[in-house]
C-alpha cells in the first residue's frame, strides 16, 4: 500500500485555526498510516484525546491530505470482481489472484476460495441439501475442506458418475464432501451423455433416478464446474463424449458446458444430437436455485462468459486471468 500526504497547502503568514487543524491532521495520518501508531499512542504525542484523534484522521481524509494507492494483485482483482457483480447481476464474484506457475485451473487459490464458499453453508446446523457438478475445481474444493461434523446434511450429484465404458467418474466430489460430513449422499447412476435417445428416456424412467432428481430439487445452492470445449475439454479425455461428438459441438461453435449442457457464446443450450442424450438434470431447474460456478484459468474464460451471458449463474469464484477475459471480452 503507498501512501501519501498532501503537504503542498499554501501557508500564510497568519495562520488561522482551521490551517491549524489540518497541520495536526496531517501529523495524526502520518503517524496512524506511515509511522504505524496506535491511535492511543498518537493521542499521547499530540496532546490530544483518542476520540480527537478519530476526528484528526477523519479530517484528514475528507480534505483530501491523505491518498490511498494499493500495489499489490489483490487489489486488481477487486475492481474485476465488482464489474463483473454489477454487469452480470451476481450475488457475488471471488476472484483470486492467479497462482504462480499454474498450468490449469485447480489451483490452490481457486480451491481455498471455493472451500470458504461451500463452508457458510455446511456450517449450519439445520439440515440442508446440497448438489455438486464435478471438474478438477469442483473435486479440489471439496478436497481443501475441513472435517466437519454435519450427518445432517444431504448431498447429491448432477451429473452422471459413469462413462460409457463403466469407468467411475474422477471429479466427483459427492463421496468425498459425505465422507468429510458424515451427511448423506447421492449419486447419479449414468453416464453423462446415453448412448442413445432411447436408452436416456429409459434411465431418466427409473424411479432411482427419478428419486435423486427430486432431492436435488431440494438443494439450496449447487456448487458446479464449468466445461471447456476443445481436446483439452473433460467431456473429452474422460471419454463421456466421442472424437465425432465433439467434431459435432466445435461445429455448432460450442464454447462451454455445464453439467454436460454445451453452450454456445451466448450462453444458450445447444440444440444438437448429443443434448438429446444428456442425462444431467437440466439447467432450466436451476433457476431459482443458487448456481455458484467454480472454475479459472485464461482458457476457461469463454467458457465461463458463456455461462455468465446465459444468465446461469447466481455465483462465481473464479481467477484474475479468467476474469480479465470475462471484463475484457464481455463487459470492456
Amino acid at each position: 500500500m503507498i501512501l501519501t500526504l498532501d503537504t503542498n497547502r499554501e501557508c500564510p503568514g497568519l495562520v488561522d485555526k482551521f490551517e491549524l487543524k489540518l497541520d495536526q491532521a496531517a501529523r495524526a495520518a502520518w503517524l496512524s498510516y506511515v509511522g504505524g501508531r496506535t491511535q492511543d499512542e498518537i493521542a499521547s504525542q499530540l496532546g490530544v484525546s483518542r476520540p480527537g484523534v478519530q476526528r484528526l484522521l477523519a479530517l484528514a481524509r475528507q480534505e483530501g491530505l491523505v491518498k490511498v494507492h494499493i500495489d499489490h494483485p489483490l487489489a486488481n482483482c477487486m475492481v474485476m470482481s465488482n464489474a463483473i457483480v454489477k454487469h452480470f447481476a451476481l450475488d457475488f464474484c471471488d476472484v483470486v489472484p492467479a497462482e504462480p506457475g499454474a498450468t490449469d485451473s485447480g489451483s490452490h487459490y481457486l480451491a481455498v476460495a471455493g472451500a470458504e464458499r461451500l463452508s457458510r453453508y455446511l456450517d449450519r446446523g439445520e439440515p440442508l441439501t446440497l448438489s455438486l457438478g464435478t471438474g478438477r475445481v469442483v473435486r479440489a474444493t471439496v478436497e481443501a475442506m475441513s472435517r466437519i461434523d454435519r450427518p445432517q446434511h444431504r448431498f447429491v450429484s448432477l451429473v452422471g458418475n459413469v462413462a460409457r465404458d463403466g469407468s467411475s467418474n474422477r471429479y466427483d466430489g459427492v463421496m468425498v464432501l459425505a465422507d468429510k460430513t458424515g451427511g448423506e449422499r447421492f449419486l447419479l447412476p449414468a453416464p453423462v451423455v446415453a448412448g442413445t435417445v432411447e436408452e436416456k428416456h429409459a434411465l431418466l424412467g427409473q424411479r432411482l433416478f427419478q428419486a435423486i432428481a427430486e432431492v436435488a430439487k431440494e438443494a439450496e445452492a449447487a456448487f458446479i464446474g464449468v466445461g471447456r470445449i476443445d481436446r483439452q475439454a473433460t467431456l473429452f479425455q474422460d471419454h463421456f463424449i466421442s472424437e465425432a461428438e465433439l467434431g459435432e459441438l466445435l461445429e455448432r461453435e460450442a464454447v462451454g458446458e455445464l453439467l454436460g449442457w454445451p453452450l454456445n457464446q451466448a450462453g444458450e443450450v445447444i440444440d444438437c444430437s448429443i443434448t438429446r442424450r444428456v442425462t444431467s438434470l437440466p439447467l432450466e431447474m436451476f433457476r431459482d436455485q443458487s448456481l455458484v460456478a467454480l472454475a479459472g484459468g485464461h482458457d476457461k474464460g469463454p467458457a465461463i462468459l458463456a455461462a455468465l451471458r446465459g444468465g446461469w449463474l447466481k455465483g462465481l469464484v473464479t481467477d484474475e486471468n479468467a476474469a480479465r477475459y470475462i471484463v475484457e471480452h464481455g463487459i470492456g
